[in-house]
């Protein structure tokens, strides 16, 4: 599982512009089904994303996203691995 964080370079109009493009990128996180989560940072300087998928494929689409291919943000990829289960203590083994 993988932390991706987006930091906004450009005008929030810049990215604006970039939205639905960002979302319906055919070779992106979204279009490729690996999102788990997604939303912006608040305040809105950039924004999450949770997904699913092996390295190479999340760092290929993440590359192709719009708002990356332009400059208008940045972005860093964080594996993540997780142990606790949303509602309690139950651990998950993941290797």
């Amino acid at each position: 599982m993988y932390v991706i964080v987006l930091r906004y370079q450009a005008p929030l109009t810049t990215i604006d512009a970039l939205k639905d493009a960002h979302y319906t990128n055919p070779d992106g996180v979204f279009a490729k089904g690996m999102v788990r989560y997604a939303g912006p940072l608040e305040p809105r300087t950039g924004g999450v994303i949770i997904a699913e998928g092996e390295h190479a494929a999340v760092e290929a689409a993440v590359a192709s996203d719009p708002f990356i291919v332009t400059g208008a943000a940045t972005a860093e990829i964080l594996r993540f691995h997780p142990t606790i289960r949303p509602g309690g203590a139950d651990f998950l083994h993941v290797s």
